[in-house]
């Protein structure tokens, strides 16, 4: 386990954190693309491997495969209301409270095996799987830019790091000025009655020498761009009549079946995501405060196609929100933050 909670020792020089590190580090970080003219993106080789979502509905811990998030549409602004309440912060934490990452790599194993179209996964491959929020969280601990202190458990099999995200509390109480939740409510819908739950996406992508497998949460996608992507009328027809007669209308899900690696894990084979639909995150920021930056970081660790950007004035008074991709977020940004990246160094885990 390793955390930012406060070890330091009077008796013990230095910070206890970067103590026990490897001369050697455990892998490369590409410190490239400073200057941002050659592009913004240094992770390679991305790929989506599948995905699930979650059935809140359920007492127990039940995933939809692949799920189907919501759908975005057109929005020209107005008047929002401020978010308020109690929001879910950590739902595969708070449905799994021991070993969160399971529902990810059942997913994962599960949506690969039924893709005949390439490989099967192969999780030793991988030198990380974790949540993008931790990696989120490290890039802001590198920046010197972090909320405070942090924790996230870190576990090893073979050569593998899973690195579980740990909060103070699975739900959380909307205590800042925000609008996010109002503008999901706003400019979303569910394509599905059954599809209303937290959509994660699990990406691979190699970053140096490093080969990470990522979950994040995808807030809507835009299925009219996959849509348009395709210029066959004949598929267009068939699009159509599949989420609207297969989806939309249907009233009993198929049967839930128990993972045969975790039987407290179970799973309904339903939904769908086109392998062009563009994945979008979404947030809100006050107009006149500049650019919400943090949004690189989120863009850069997920690999999600597009931010939605809701800017707002005085009480909630927003114009047609902003969508843009990470190529765009670094053409505002100088310098990029790649030097950040490059301070990264993992702590040697000593063989049991």
């Amino acid at each position: 386990m390793a955390s930012a909670q406060n070890h330091q020792n009077d008796e013990v020089e230095g910070f206890w954190l970067f103590d026990g590190l490897d001369e050697e580090p455990y892998g490369l970080l590409p410190l490239v693309n400073l200057s941002g003219k050659s592009g913004a993106s240094s992770t390679k080789n991305v790929e989506r491997i599948g995905s699930y979502q979650w059935r809140l509905e359920e007492d127990d811990p039940v995933i939809l495969i692949p799920g189907m998030p919501l759908e975005s549409f057109y929005w020209p602004g107005g008047k929002l209301r401020q978010d308020h309440g109690v929001v879910i912060y950590n739902v595969n934490h708070m449905k799994v409270k021991d070993g969160q990452l399971d529902a990810a790599i059942l997913a994962a194993k599960l949506c690969s095996a039924n893709n005949k179209k390439k490989t099967e996964i192969n999780f030793d491959d991988y030198d990380i799987i974790t949540d993008a929020i931790n990696l989120q969280k490290l890039f802001a601990f590198g920046q010197e830019a972090g909320d405070g202190l942090f924790r996230i458990d870190c576990e090893r099999v073979g050569k593998t790091v899973l690195l579980s995200r740990m909060e103070a509390s699975d739900l959380m109480e909307i205590g800042h000025l925000t609008y996010d939740q109002s503008m999901k409510a706003k400019m979303t819908k569910f394509r599905s009655k059954h599809c209303s739950g937290p959509f994660f996406q699990l990406t691979s992508y190699q970053f140096g020498t490093l080969k990470i497998l990522v979950r994040y949460e995808v807030e809507c996608a835009d299925f009219a761009g996959a849509k348009a992507w395709v210029s066959s009328d004949d598929f267009n027809i068939i699009f159509d009549l599949y989420f609207s007669e297969i989806f939309e209308d249907t009233d009993q899900l198929p049967e839930k079946t128990e993972f045969a690696d975790n039987k407290a894990i179970g799973y309904i084979n339903f939904g769908n995501v086109p392998d062009n639909l563009p994945l979008q995150l979404l947030t809100t920021y006050p107009h006149g405060g500049g650019f919400p930056f943090f949004t690189w970081a989120q863009m850069f660790f997920s690999c999600a196609d597009q931010e939605m950007i809701g800017f707002w004035k005085g009480n909630g008074d927003f114009t047609k929100p902003a969508i843009y991709g990470l190529n765009d977020i670094s053409k505002l940004m100088k310098p990029l933050p790649y030097a950040v990246l490059s301070k990264a160094r993992f702590i040697r885990i000593s063989p049991s």
